[in-house]
């Protein structure tokens, strides 16, 4: 992969079960399974299914949306809820990676 463009951003960490409980499907727009190494994004503003670098994270895959990821903002999906609480919301720098 090759870097496209970079972009800072407002970066939230996120559980796929917070707030569903049972009710959690695990599943993402793409119908890919909530994992590290997801990002929801806004596809407006990132395709779905594009590469990401994100620094500090590392490689993700736009693989989901939500309600509130409009414009600059993305969402990292983590395997705990402690890694959630560690990670927070932070601005991140955003790689766009393009296959060469």
């Amino acid at each position: 992969f090759s870097p496209r463009k970079r972009r800072v951003m407002e970066a939230t960490a996120y559980h796929p079960s917070a707030g569903l409980g049972k009710a959690a499907t695990y599943r993402t727009a793409t119908g890919r399974r909530a994992a590290f190494g997801c990002a929801a994004v806004d596809p407006r503003q990132i395709p779905l299914n594009t590469w990401l670098y994100v620094e500090g994270y590392g490689l993700a895959l736009a693989c989901d949306t939500g309600g509130a990821i409009k414009g600059n903002k993305i969402d990292l999906c983590f395997e705990s809820m402690d890694e959630v609480r560690r990670f927070g919301r932070r601005k991140v720098v955003v790689h766009v990676l393009s296959p060469r």
